[in-house]
């Protein structure tokens, strides 16, 4: 055995990295053997992880009317297309089940036909339990860049041509789409509004943006027991119009009228937070209290309160329930109330102060809290404290975070040699508002890999992710690959060691975050199982883009795998400092 292999979960993914002590001779690549106990059944199954990418020699499968033309299926297992790399994720996994895994190398025999070599296979892994965090600080993630994989597999069931299925969608469809994309995150924050209907308790929210259906429905079941603070989203100033004027515009009205009528306690016009345009009320979280009114839970995180969000973007959502944070979250719910549409010096004072929850001892869990806007960008100056004391590794999502803000200073100790940086940057090159398009850079210690990529908008179409299915479908067909916006604020510090970092909210790490808008954003210390959760988060995320990235840089289609064992050396090269981390 000369395979050596690590396995790290989240609550809907599992992360694998195997190495080699050098290359293998005929090694065509890797098959993953996978062990799972699916949530509810009794039996452990064995299968092989598929792949969707076959080798150079083979004939491609080409369209007809969204039909497959041409040799071959679109996926194999892949003791047929082996994996040639030494990392990947398990998305099909999910939360509840059981997982272990095995790498085995595939080679080509003297006869010109793929075998085992068991004598150089891995053992089978630790088993692991795909789910939520058993500590305070829970973690939730939709499937924004798997929604292409999920596509292929929903026509495929129901026996459907992509043009079919644009033709004949049907409410279930959409519904079933959005089930799927929006995943465990949409369930956990459901879950939270059913909890307090069924307690007696109430619910305190900050949102940006509300337009889900099923939330606000949420919201509604709640009557005077749901509170919100509501913006007025993102308003741009019109040809002649004063800031003034525009900030009068609310575009969450719809969702503001539906709650009004059904008692819940959210306040209009000037009582509100009506600040854009000019700054954005950018929060997105939410307090449980008992029916004592004592705080119980708190949910913050990235995720608006929109079908795109909840859906089409990489977003996070964390449920945190120590009721010292939650208290502390409240207590700025009812600041931003009594604040109005403005900001007066006592509010930016007050949030221009951490607030520390729990003793600060190393190993221990504890936590700290920042709110904006801020003072001299004091939360950054915080922010900035955090990522310099990184002595392992630093690995984000980032969200339009801006050139003078957090990524600067991320960009500068990713020069350092011993400090492993890994990293997505999404930009919209065309302005808030305009999600057609999207700047993806990638963050791999000094090297800066850029990428335009064409993505969708599912909006404003009579069922909504039938667009959404065209554009991702396309994707999975012809380049292996969707698309997505990662909306994502969030930084891990150090996760493997005994002092991690991680940090997530509202705030995008920008000065913008800092001294214009209402923002939001957690430090948590300490969490060993938090920080590994969120590094498979965003290890995915990478691997997803870092796809894109080399077929934009090579200005080539993928040819498909090496039929040599030469594929090797250059890879492991490139792996080299991904596997020293995560082994």
């Amino acid at each position: 055995m000369s395979i050596k292999l690590k396995v790290y979960v989240n609550e809907d993914d599992a992360l694998l990295f195997w190495s080699i002590p050098k290359p293998i001779p005929d090694c065509r690549g890797f098959a993953i053997q996978r062990r799972i106990k699916r949530k509810g059944k009794k039996k452990t199954e064995e299968d092989f992880l598929p792949n969707r990418t076959g080798f150079e020699n083979e004939k491609a499968p080409t369209l007809t009317n969204g039909k497959a033309n041409g040799k071959g299926p679109f996926i194999k297992p892949s003791t047929e297309w082996p994996f040639q790399r030494f990392s990947w994720t398990d998305h099909d996994a999910e939360t509840g089940d059981t997982v272990s895994y095995r790498i085995i190398p595939m080679i080509r025999n003297v006869a010109g036909e793929l075998e085992q070599l068991e004598s150089e296979a891995s053992e089978f892994s630790e088993s692991r339990v795909l789910g939520t965090s058993k500590g305070q600080f829970k973690p939730f993630f939709n499937r924004g860049f798997v929604m292409s994989q999920f596509m292929t597999r929903f026509l495929k069931e129901r026996k459907l041509s992509l043009d079919q299925f644009k033709d004949t969608i049907k409410d279930k469809d959409d519904q079933t789409i959005r089930h799927f994309l929006s995943g465990d995150l949409r369930l956990a924050l459901l879950k939270e509004l059913d909890t307090a209907l069924k307690t007696g308790g109430q619910v305190f929210a900050a949102l940006f943006e509300l337009s889900d259906d099923e939330l606000i429905g949420a919201l509604e079941k709640l009557k005077s027991n749901a509170n919100v603070v509501l913006a007025n989203g993102s308003v741009q100033k019109k040809k002649g119009e004063t800031a003034e004027e525009a900030r009068r515009r609310d575009e969450n009205e719809d969702a503001r009228k539906r709650l009004l009528k059904k008692g819940v306690d959210v306040k209009v016009e000037r009582k509100d937070r009506f600040i854009s345009p000019g700054a954005l009320g950018h929060n997105k979280f939410l307090v449980r209290t008992d029916k004592k009114g004592k705080p119980v839970s708190v949910w913050t995180g990235s995720t608006n309160w929109a079908p795109t969000g909840l859906c089409t973007q990489v977003n996070n959502g964390i449920l945190i329930e120590n009721p010292d944070v939650a208290a502390v979250y409240l207590k700025q719910w009812h600041a931003l109330r009594e604040a109005r549409s403005e900001f007066p010096k006592p509010f930016i004072a007050a949030n221009s102060q951490a607030k520390a929850i729990g003793k600060d001892v190393a190993g221990s869990v504890r936590s700290i809290v920042w709110f904006t806007r801020t003072s001299k960008s004091v939360d950054l100056a915080a922010l900035e404290a955090e990522v310099n004391k990184a002595r392992e590794g630093i690995l984000f999502l980032m969200f339009m975070p801006g050139a003078k803000g957090l990524l600067s200073t991320i960009s500068k100790l990713s020069e350092r040699p011993d400090l492993y940086v890994r990293g997505v940057v999404s930009t919209l090159p065309k302005g808030l508002g305009d999600e057609s398009q999207v700047d993806v850079q990638l963050v791999n210690g000094t090297e800066r890999k850029r990428v335009q990529l064409n993505i969708i908008q599912p909006e404003g179409v009579k069922h909504r992710f039938a667009k959404f299915a065209e554009e991702v479908t396309r994707a999975e067909f012809l380049s292996k690959v969707g698309h997505a916006i990662i909306h994502s604020k969030v930084l891990v510090i150090d996760p493997f060691s005994n002092d991690p970092v991680v940090i997530t909210g509202s705030h995008n790490f920008s000065g913008a975050a800092s001294t214009r808008n209402d923002e939001n954003f957690i430090i948590v210390k300490g969490d060993r199982e938090l920080a590994e959760a969120y590094a498979v988060n965003i290890m995915g995320a990478y691997a997803h883009y870092r796809w894109r990235a080399f077929l934009s840089e090579t200005n080539r289609p993928f040819n498909g795998l090496q039929d040599d064992d030469k594929w090797q050396a250059p890879r492991l090269a490139a792996a080299r400092r991904d596997l020293k981390f995560f082994m």
